[in-house]
């Protein structure tokens, strides 16, 4: 008996992942229908690792709630779709190859975020520097000589008062927001130059997935 509700237990919860499970397919193409291979698929602003094979088409699970079904290809540029519950969804890029802006480079890994200024998806790219490649790294006296002058679009004052050039905040006198290895910090005085790996800075729609904590532009810090 004990066995028989065991094996009842398994089915109903097989049954119920199955169901939260959905599957999405479709297929990419360009303005002249011809399929787009290798574009990234995002469930909102979370890569799936799924991409279009050779004839432009895609298949993905789906988790439980997903908003916006967005595909990123380095050729084309972004496209975004909300998602109805749709089993199948198919894309088209409207802008030739030559007439989009400028791609980010193949390779160069990439984040999408929602842009509450322009209501869309957009690809974040931030302006960054690479501490941990830096053979003057040990001789800065704290992380504020580190970001001084070397990460474009970033003042540091005397008193080590961060300011992001091109914010939008308030008579832009607020700090920005300090995000060290993916948590907010009120500040960032403890952390010696020694540890730093990479320091990035967003500022505008790059900010926006950080709400209004990043109206005065993001510090994002992240150690070896």
């Amino acid at each position: 008996m004990k066995i028989s509700k065991l094996l009842l237990f398994v089915l109903l919860l097989n049954i119920g992942f199955a169901n939260a499970q959905k599957k999405l397919t479709g297929k990419v193409v360009n303005n002249k229908n011809q399929p787009i291979a290798k574009a990234k698929i995002y469930l909102d602003s979370i890569d799936s690792n799924v991409e279009t094979d050779k004839n432009g088409y895609f298949e993905v699970q789906l988790p439980v709630k997903v908003a916006s079904i967005n595909i990123y290809s380095y050729e084309y540029g972004l496209l975004s779709s909300k998602f109805n519950d749709e089993s199948i969804m198919n894309f088209v890029f409207l802008d030739s190859e030559k007439s989009t802006n400028k791609r980010i480079k193949k390779g160069e890994k990439i984040k999408i975020g929602y842009s509450e200024e322009n209501k869309k998806y957009q690809v974040l790219n931030s302006k960054s520097i690479g501490a941990a490649d830096d053979k003057n790294s040990g001789i800065y006296n704290n992380i504020f000589d580190l970001i001084r002058g070397r990460l474009p679009g970033v003042t540091v004052s005397r008193d080590n008062k961060i300011t992001i050039r091109g914010v939008s905040s308030i008579r832009n006198i607020s700090d920005p927001l300090f995000v060290v290895d993916g948590m907010i910090v009120s500040s960032i005085d403890y952390i010696s130059p020694n540890i730093v790996k990479s320091i990035s800075v967003l500022k505008g729609a790059e900010a926006s997935v950080y709400g209004s904590q990043g109206s005065s532009g993001v510090i994002v810090i992240k150690t070896k």
